[in-house]
C-alpha cells in the first residue's frame, strides 16, 4: 500500500499561506514526525498549530521553530506549561466537550493533520491508539493527513480505526510512544487523601479518574471491591490491574456494559500492550465519552477529581496559582456537574489542604474564605458532593452556605481553620 514519499516540502507545496495544523494529542504526538515538522518550520512559516496535553516539549516550540508558529493548546500539559506561562503558546480556555465544536468548517479550518498510527491490519486499516479524542472532528474536514506509522502504537478498540487511504503521507518510524515516567513519590499527604477518596468508592459505581500520582494511589486502594465501572477521560496504568483482575468488569451499566470507556490512554509500556486489541477497553471521541447526554446515563456515576484551591462555598480553581498557569478545565467540569446531577452519582474533589510558599515563607491554606480576583473558576460549588483533603472527607451535597463552609473549615489545615472561621463570619 505505497504512499507519497514523506517530506513537508512536498506538504507545504500543498498548502496555502499560514496554514492550519493539527497535532495528535497527549500521549499520542507523532514524535518523529514533529521534529521533521520542526527542521522544515520556514516552510510553514505562520501556521496555527493546534495541539493538546503534549506530555513531553514539543519540537515545535523548541529554539527557531517556535519562530514560525502560532501555537495554540486546549490543554497545556507537562510540555506547554512553561510555553504557556511565557508566552510563547496561547491557551484556548474550555471543556473537553466543547472542543470538537472548535472544528466545524464554520469555525476553524483545518489544512494538515499529523497523526501517529497503528500498522495497517489485514483489512487496510489503521488506529489511532491510545488517543482518539477530537480527532473525529478534525479528519471529517478532510485535511491533508500526514501519519507516523508506529509498530509501537497499538490497534485500540471502539471508533479508533482508519482506512490506509485516508492517509496521504506516510512516515514509518518505530520508536518507543510517549510514557508517564517513573511515578512522583507520593508523600504521607497524598497517600492519606487516597485513603479518604478511596473510602467513598462503592461497589457498583462507574469511574471517573484524572492521571497522575494521586489518582494512581486511588485506584490502587480499591482491589477489595467489586463490580466497579470505567468511564473515564484518559486510563492511566492503575486501571489495567483492576480490569485484569475483573474489579473493573463494567456490569453495572446500561450502555457499553462489561466495557471501560476512555478517550485517551497514558501509561508504560505494559498498559499500552494491555490495549493492543484488547476487547474490554474501547475509546471513543470525546463528542460521546464527555457529552452531558452520555453522562447523565450512566446511573452510578462517580467523579474523582483534583483541584489546586477551593473556596468556602465549594467553588473549585483547579487551572492557576499565584497567576502561573497550570492547567485548563479540561472534562472536570463534564463529568463533574453530570455527577453530581444524578441521584446516585457522586462528584468527588480532592485538594491538599495546604502548601508552603518559599515566596511568603509560611504555610498557605489551599482552602480560601473566597478567590483572589482573576482566579478561574473551573467548577461551582453546587457541583462538589464532597471535598476531600488529608483531613477527611466534606460531604457537601445538598448544603446551605453556611453549612458548608463549616464542613470544609474542618477538613482545612489546623493552622488555618481560626482564620477561615473569622473569615467566613465577615462575610
Amino acid at each position: 500500500m505505497p504512499k507519497e514519499l514523506f517530506s513537508f516540502s512536498a506538504i507545504a507545496a500543498r498548502l496555502g499561506p499560514s496554514p492550519t495544523v493539527v497535532v495528535h494529542s497527549a500521549f499520542a504526538e507523532p514524535q518523529a514526525l514533529l521534529r521533521q515538522l520542526a527542521e522544515a518550520a520556514p516552510l510553514l512559516h505562520g501556521a496555527q498549530l493546534y495541539c493538546l496535553m503534549p506530555m513531553v516539549p514539543p519540537s515545535y516550540i523548541q529554539k527557531e521553530a517556535a519562530s514560525h508558529f502560532e501555537v495554540t493548546t486546549f490543554m497545556p500539559g507537562a510540555g506547554l506549561r512553561r510555553a504557556v506561562n511565557s508566552g510563547l503558546a496561547r491557551l484556548e480556555r474550555c471543556t473537553f466537550s466543547a472542543i470538537p465544536q472548535f472544528f466545524s468548517p464554520a469555525n476553524i479550518k483545518v489544512d494538515l493533520l499529523l497523526l501517529q498510527v497503528s500498522p495497517p491490519d489485514a483489512s487496510g486499516h489503521v488506529s489511532l491508539g491510545i488517543t482518539v479524542d477530537y480527532m473525529r472532528a478534525v479528519l471529517a474536514q478532510k485535511p491533508l493527513v500526514a501519519a507516523q506509522v508506529n509498530a509501537r502504537m497499538p490497534c485500540t478498540c471502539g471508533d479508533a480505526l482508519l482506512p490506509w487511504a485516508a492517509l496521504d503521507y506516510v512516515l514509518h518510524h518505530e520508536e518507543d510512544l510517549v510514557s508517564t515516567g517513573a511515578a512522583t513519590e507520593a508523600d504521607a499527604v497524598d497517600q492519606a487523601i487516597a485513603g479518604h477518596v478511596a473510602a467513598l468508592v462503592e461497589p457498583g459505581d462507574v469511574l471517573q479518574v484524572g492521571i497522575g500520582t494521586l489518582p494512581d494511589l486511588v485506584l490502587g486502594r480499591l482491589d477489595h471491591l467489586h463490580n466497579l465501572g470505567g468511564h473515564t477521560g484518559i486510563l492511566s496504568a492503575g486501571w489495567q490491574r483492576l480490569i485484569e483482575n475483573g474489579v473493573v468488569n463494567n456490569s453495572t451499566k446500561k450502555e457499553f456494559r462489561g466495557t471501560t470507556i476512555t478517550t485517551m490512554a497514558g501509561g508504560d509500556a505494559s498498559l499500552y500492550h494491555f490495549l493492543h486489541r484488547n476487547p474490554l477497553v474501547e475509546f471513543h471521541p470525546c463528542s460521546l465519552t464527555h457529552s452531558r447526554k452520555t453522562l447523565i446515563a450512566i446511573d452510578r456515576l462517580c467523579a474523582l477529581n483534583s483541584v489546586l484551591q477551593m473556596d468556602l462555598a465549594g467553588n473549585c480553581n483547579a487551572e492557576s496559582v499565584a497567576g502561573r498557569l497550570i492547567a485548563a478545565p479540561g472534562g472536570l467540569p463534564d463529568f463533574a456537574r453530570a455527577a453530581s446531577q444524578l441521584r446516585r452519582g457522586k462528584s468527588i474533589i480532592a485538594l491538599r489542604s495546604s502548601f508552603f510558599s518559599k515566596q511568603q515563607d509560611k504555610l498557605v491554606s489551599n482552602i480560601v474564605a473566597a478567590f483572589p480576583e482573576h482566579t478561574p473558576l473551573s467548577l461551582p460549588g453546587d457541583c462538589v458532593d464532597f471535598a476531600v483533603s488529608e483531613y477527611g472527607a466534606a460531604a457537601l451535597r445538598g448544603l446551605s452556605l453556611s453549612a458548608r463552609a463549616k464542613a470544609l473549615i474542618a477538613i482545612a489545615h489546623p493552622e488555618h481553620r481560626t482564620h477561615l472561621q473569622q473569615a467566613g463570619k465577615n462575610d
